[in-house]
């Protein structure tokens, strides 16, 4: 079948089932070479024709450097233009991605790098990344190049052989129940499909994508390719520290068509600031359960619509959508919706039969979405990617999810739930047994467990329980110092305890159901400097605020909030309640100076009125 993409110009003709993603960025390019593509985040432009340049020069340097097709490439570039150029040359040389993120511990790197054995790795210019072996090339991204986009070396031409789109276009790492993070392996005819088959998800010529997401999470695969590969520019997005005031201000300032938001964040930014949403078009949210009267709330705001979202990394980014009404004020759940276009999806039983309507079972997805599996992991995905037994085709393979889910009468599915331990935390998945893995790792402890408290509505959160081996000595900070050396950021528990025994259930096995939440008292928390008092006013409203937002029942000017077990979307919280005290601070403030003696003092310890 021949079809006429829609952004592409009248001549241009695309064979639909064996389009490439680089092909259909370069089809814009030679559309209307001069048209934005991507806005970095201090408001500075790339053009199509600009983009398509310096991707051709990078793709003729990694040729040169002997990377072809189904090669893997480490790309280790913050967000910004240069790592798109990056992610696109990457692509015409046949090659797939691999995120690196920069903020990730060095041994993590290097185990993302190592476990791809990566043929080169893309950097910027000012010095070769620590994680690199011996003999891997390394390239910079950020060169400048003056290619004619309109000329006669099109990004597809300059690969040894032309680019099929059952060829790997990136691997994403994803937390591992076994202690071993593994990369699912996502091919061209997966993204292509999830960017060109939905009109729900149809980005249109000249409309803005925000980039937010980190580019080693999969919501940056819809944010970049869905933009480039229909005409629309990608508006790179601050990130790090937020602030909701600052945020607010930014979708101001772009005004962008589609905004793609984790469940924390946006019921953060539902609960203080839903007008902070009006400058945007379409709003997507999705990563944990969503909140019915969050999405009811955002709904409402004039001229924004809300699609909740859901899929796992291994169904391409999206798998299914629910829009919501606003109007519906009956709904006690969120569905995750109907799958996408070319995409399906089973509640089956444990004989992989469908259950009926309204019986609950395990989600299975199948179509067009589905990953290749895991790279060089044969065993476990043979477990998880399975024959789908109700397709025509019988290549066709479906991804058992371990989410268990039941099909609404009106045939939209809800979530219910796991099979296993596996949590979702700030939109990040998270095998809790990984940080098991890495804590009983270490010599000096016997036993640790990791177990998750609190909910959707308030936070769940981590926390991680040592028994020391022998007479060694094991505290709370060589714990944390030991995960975040390890681990990234988001996987490190934000409260740490030694246990002076685990408990056990008569098998033997640790017992996590005994063990209780830290929180609510302060002094059940372990190793926190003695408790001082508030002094001044500002101290004790930010001291009250802590603890409320923290669940304890008190805490003292000398406590750092996130050994306390705050994190990113609690800080966006405090700092929101803060402010309406009239306690102005930064989201950078606030991660630089962690305990109120030193924010009030940052913030000059006085009230500058409520707002």
């Amino acid at each position: 079948m021949t079809t006429t993409n829609t952004t592409a110009c009248e001549t241009h003709t695309i064979e639909r089932e064996s389009v490439v993603l680089h092909e259909l960025v370069e089809d814009q390019a030679l559309r209307d070479p001069h048209a934005t593509a991507v806005v970095s985040i201090e408001g500075d432009t790339l053009s199509y024709g600009e983009l398509l340049a310096r991707a051709r020069d990078l793709t003729t340097r990694l040729r040169a450097a002997g990377v072809g097709h189904e090669d893997r490439v480490a790309v280790t570039v913050p967000r910004s233009p240069t790592a798109i150029v990056a992610f696109l040359g990457v692509l015409a040389a046949g090659a797939a991605y691999v995120p690196i993120d920069p903020d990730f511990p060095l041994e993590r790197q290097r185990f993302m790098v190592r476990d791809c054995r990566v043929a080169a790795v893309v950097a910027e210019r000012g010095g070769i990344p620590d994680f690199v072996d011996d003999g891997v090339p390394v390239l910079f991204a950020d060169a400048e190049a003056v290619a004619d986009p309109a000329g006669e070396d099109p990004l597809a031409d300059l690969a040894a052989g032309r680019v099929r789109p059952d060829q790997a276009a990136y691997v994403i790492y994803t937390s591992g129940s076994t202690g071993t993070p593994k990369g699912v392996v996502v091919e061209h005819a997966a993204v292509v499909s999830l960017v060109l088959d939905d009109e729900r998800i149809a980005v249109q010529p000249g409309q803005s994508v925000a980039q937010y997401a980190p580019m080693a999470f999969d919501a940056s695969t819809f944010e970049i390719w869905a933009a480039l590969c229909r005409g629309g520019r990608v508006e790179i997005l601050r990130g790090g520290p937020v602030a909701v005031e600052d945020l607010s201000a930014e979708l101001a300032k772009r005004r962008p068509d589609w905004l793609f938001l984790t469940t924390g964040l946006f019921h953060v930014l539902a609960d203080h600031a839903p007008h902070a949403l009006e400058p945007v078009g379409t709003l997507i949210t999705g990563g944990d359960v969503l909140s019915p009267q969050h999405v009811r709330t955002a709904a409402a705001v004039p001229g924004l619509r809300v699609l909740a979202a859901y899929g796992p990394t291994e169904t391409t980014t999206f798998a299914s959508l629910h829009a919501i009404d606003p109007d519906d004020t009956t709904c006690d759940r969120v569905p995750i919706g109907t799958p996408l276009r070319g995409r399906t999806m089973y509640v089956l039983d444990e004989d992989l039969r469908e259950v009926a309507p309204g019986e609950s079972g395990e989600l299975y997805l199948g179509g067009a979405g589905v990953a290749r599996g895991y790279l060089r992991r044969s065993a476990l995905t043979a477990e998880r990617f399975l024959p789908d037994p109700f397709a025509t085709d019988r290549a066709s393979r479906m991804y058992r999810t371990g989410d268990l889910a039941r099909r609404r009468a009106d045939g939209a599915f809800e979530f219910h739930g796991r099979t296993d331990r596996q949590v979702k935390i700030r939109g990040f998945r998270i095998e809790p047994g990984e940080i098991e893995a890495v804590l009983n790792a270490r010599p000096e402890v016997a036993e640790a467990v990791v177990a998750v408290f609190g909910t959707e509505a308030d936070g769940k959160r981590l926390v991680g329980y040592a028994v020391p081996a022998g007479d060694a000595r094991v505290t709370a900070s060589t714990m944390r110092t030991w995960l975040r050396e390890r681990l990234p950021a988001h996987m490190v528990p934000g409260t740490c305890l030694v246990l002076d025994e685990m408990p056990h259930d008569p098998n033997g096995k640790p017992d996590r159901g005994a063990l209780t939440a830290p929180w609510s008292s302060r002094d059940r928390l372990g190793e926190l400097p003695d408790y001082r008092a508030p002094q001044s006013e500002a101290e004790s409203l930010m001291a009250d605020v802590w603890a409320e937002v923290l669940g304890l029942d008190r805490v003292g000017v000398d406590d750092n909030f996130y050994e306390l077990g705050g994190d990113s979307i609690l800080s966006v919280d405090t700092i929101e309640r803060l402010r309406l005290l009239g306690i102005h601070c930064s989201a950078g403030a606030f991660f630089r100076h962690q305990t109120i003696a030193e924010l009030a003092e940052a913030t000059g310890g006085e009230r500058n009125g409520a707002s």
